[in-house]
């Protein structure tokens, strides 16, 4: 009786075994069947592909049940089989949404939206999984995931070109899932992908990649600073969590003028006036007689005044513009043939008067118009010197020539505006 049962038990687990590897044969032949119609290129092929790869899909859901259903006690005992069956699950899993979309089949598309994190889940940890049991398909895996990723990152570009970033942002995303599963690192994916969800504000998908690409060295300080503007905008404005990020990029890029700006605009907006200068100043002695350093500041501060104007906030870009004046003046005393710093310091005395003559526009009031016109008048004779010396220093550049044959025209000064006029002429502008 003893020998009946073992007999009976040994046929028992002999038929377990081949039916569970028959599902998996099963699985991958009808997904073979896929590959042969090439329906990424030939449109006549989609719906012989649909039919394949449902076929391998039901087959390798029954597979992978049993497989679930024995635990420890499965029959796959080679590791080669066991990394059959997540091979297969995941290349089938990683298609078979690609096939429903394209043939249009709507109940299977509304399936999956409703069971969308399985099938986000399953093809990327199982091809992950089946590299971890054996390294047998090793160079499918890699060869299948490159070939996607390449897909992917081309249609993710031609959707960001189009301004469909939501379209962009999942194709980013999905290189960088599939390059992490044959061990590769694509940091501009993961850029991308950041850069995408910063376009659509969504906050917390721009924070997440931006933030992989910046553990993985991929854009310097820049991305530290994309990762504290969106933080910026998400609380409404510099807070505790964005000032976390100032501390990583400070001690990684020590020195960074974006960075140290950055921290100043945090301690400022807490009304911390001495932290947010002493911020400045420890830079600043770090290099206190070069030139670029005080221009690249002054440059910083003039965009932050420029944003503030843009946002209507008129008052707040004071701050900025006065630190932006002195740090090109600083840059000016160091180094006075600079003439990008003279060229500067006049565009923003230039945009100063701008910004001021579109703020009294609707001034009603002729006493208080006419005060203010004068103002706006007198900041563009304050440009001029500067403009002059940078004309000095670099006679040929016609950008420095045009906006102060702006400014005479402005100010009514026709002598000095014909010459300017007559040298860019010469100029053949």
């Amino acid at each position: 009786m003893k020998n009946t049962i073992l007999t009976l038990g040994v046929v028992a687990l002999s038929s377990v075994t081949f039916g569970q590897k028959l599902k998996l044969t099963e699985a991958a032949v009808a997904y073979n069947g896929v590959a042969k119609t090439m329906w990424m290129m030939n449109p006549d092929g989609v719906q012989p592909a649909k039919s394949s790869i449902i076929e391998a899909k039901e087959a390798i859901d029954a597979a992978y049940a049993e497989y679930e259903e024995k635990g420890s006690a499965h029959n796959l005992k080679k590791s080669k089989d066991e990394a059959k069956l997540f091979y297969y699950r995941g290349v089938i899993y990683l298609e078979y949404p690609m096939i429903m979309a394209v043939s249009k089949d709507e109940e299977a598309l509304k399936e999956m939206e409703a069971n969308q994190e399985k099938y986000e889940g399953i093809p990327f940890n199982s091809l992950k999984k089946s590299l971890e049991i054996d390294d047998y398909y090793e160079d499918d895996i890699s060869e299948k995931m490159n070939m996607y990723r390449g897909l992917a990152l081309q249609g993710g570009n031609q959707m960001f070109n189009d301004g469909k970033y939501e379209e962009a942002f999942a194709s980013y995303a999905g290189a960088v899932e599939m390059s992490e599963v044959i061990g590769y690192k694509d940091t501009i994916a993961m850029f991308n992908a950041g850069l995408s969800a910063d376009k659509l504000d969504n906050y917390d998908d721009a924070i997440k990649y931006y933030g992989m690409a910046a553990e993985n060295n991929y854009g310097g300080s820049d991305i530290y600073r994309n990762i504290i503007q969106v933080l910026n905008r998400k609380n409404g404005g510099p807070s505790d969590e964005a000032y976390t990020y100032i501390e990583k990029a400070k001690a990684k890029y020590p020195g960074d003028i974006n960075i140290i700006i950055e921290e100043f605009n945090y301690h400022n907006s807490k009304g911390d006036a001495d932290k947010a200068q002493a911020a400045l100043q420890a830079a600043i002695d770090k290099d206190p007689n070069n030139p670029i350093f005080h221009y690249s500041i002054g440059a910083t501060f003039d965009e932050m005044a420029n944003a503030k104007h843009e946002a209507g906030d008129h008052e707040g870009a004071k701050l900025y513009v006065e630190k932006a004046i002195e740090a090109y003046k600083k840059a000016i005393e160091i180094d006075p043939n600079y003439a990008d710093a003279y060229y500067n310091m006049g565009v923003l005395y230039n945009n100063e008067s701008y910004s001021l003559t579109n703020q009294i526009k609707n001034i009603e009031d002729v006493a208080i118009y006419n005060e203010k016109l004068k103002e706006s008048k007198d900041l563009l004779r304050e440009a001029i010197p500067y403009l002059e010396k940078s004309h000095e220093l670099t006679p040929t550049d016609a950008n420095t020539l045009k906006l102060l044959k702006s400014i005479y025209f402005t100010l009514e000064m026709n002598d000095e505006y014909q010459v300017v006029a007559d040298k860019l002429k010469d100029l053949g502008q």
